[in-house]
């Protein structure tokens, strides 16, 4: 018994009925959707590495080390009577 592949069926819009065409376009878009997040993961991942990178190799002698200029607690109530 061999096992034959289906033969690939290219589906017509137009052949479709109303649930048909929702079911498609839906499945589009969810697919379009879907490659925008994986393209937009994959870049981000990249320039998060790369930037990784030039730290710690110190590329740019311009920047300097990170440093907290100020601190404000949230519960603090010199901040808030500011008002």
């Amino acid at each position: 018994m061999s096992q034959e592949r289906p033969t690939e069926r290219r589906v017509r819009l137009r052949n479709l009925n109303w649930f048909g065409k929702s079911v498609y376009l839906g499945g589009a878009a969810l697919r379009l959707t879907a490659n925008l997040v994986d393209t937009t993961a994959k870049r981000v991942s990249k320039i998060a590495a790369e930037s990784k990178e030039e730290f710690n190799r110190g590329a740019n002698p311009n920047i300097e080390d990170a440093r907290i200029v100020d601190e404000y607690r949230s519960s603090d109530s010199s901040v808030n009577k500011e008002s």
